[in-house]
């Protein structure tokens, strides 16, 4: 009778486990570490872009706050040379510089919208924490807050020029305020005349262009604040970011 040995099969050692436990383990971690620095490396390029475009978004808000400060000089001008023409004995003599000053001063800029499109893309998806440079990210938020200044000083402006017009409707032809409208220059001053002369009508219409003047001077020192502010804001990015 044959008898067959028995097979055995030999053990592995702790030591085997252990090796393999650890080869997987690092195969994980470089895995998870090299997913890590691909992750921080996306968010510091999109950092830079954001970074770039609130720059640019500055520079362009420069540019709008230098045109509201030039129509804010001829806007001064004129309704001064307005306010005196109107008051002064000979104003028949002068019909054609005041109806010309009165439609002109809403003609130009007397509101201002800085740009704030990256901001608020970067604020309503919660990528203002890419911002990883404290102080830039501190100066951003206190210069995109306080242009709820600028933002409520047009909505003034606006309700003061509803105002001037109602009160001019009752002193100006509006044919005449019309063809100034469309043809851009002073009118002939050949039977021009006023609806009244009733020196209350006048008053009335004076007091409002001075109430819009008012409102128009507040936000000129509102916007050369934000200006200079801009202008630190974009050498601070300059200096952090290294931008050129």
């Amino acid at each position: 009778m044959e008898v067959h040995a028995h097979t055995h099969t030999s053990r592995k050692k702790w030591t085997h486990y252990f090796w393999e436990f650890l080869m997987l383990f690092l195969a994980v971690f470089c895995g998870f570490l090299a997913e890590y620095q691909l992750e921080h490396k996306i968010e510091k390029d999109r950092e830079m872009i954001y970074i770039s475009n609130l720059y640019e978004d500055l520079k362009s808000d420069t540019s709008i706050y230098k045109e509201y400060g030039r129509t804010s000089k001829e806007f001064e001008a004129r309704i001064d040379s307005l306010m005196r023409l109107l008051r002064s004995p000979g104003r028949n003599a002068h019909l054609d510089k005041i109806y010309y000053y009165a439609r002109v001063l809403t003609l130009n800029t007397n509101i201002t919208y800085p740009s704030q499109r990256t901001f608020t893309q970067m604020k309503n998806s919660g990528m203002l924490r890419l911002i990883s440079k404290q102080r830039v990210a501190d100066n951003v938020s206190t210069y995109y807050l306080e242009l709820d200044e600028i933002l409520s000083q047009n909505g003034f402006i606006l309700n003061m020029i509803s105002d001037y017009w109602d009160e001019a409707g009752n002193l100006f032809d509006a044919e005449v305020l019309y063809r100034i409208r469309v043809e851009k220059k002073m009118p002939d001053n050949k039977n021009l005349k006023l609806m009244t002369e009733d020196p209350v009508v006048i008053n009335k219409f004076l007091v409002n262009a001075q109430y819009l003047y008012g409102s128009r001077i507040k936000q000129s020192e509102a916007v050369e604040v934000r200006f200079q502010k801009a202008i630190g804001l974009m050498s601070l990015i300059q200096k952090e970011y290294q931008l050129k």
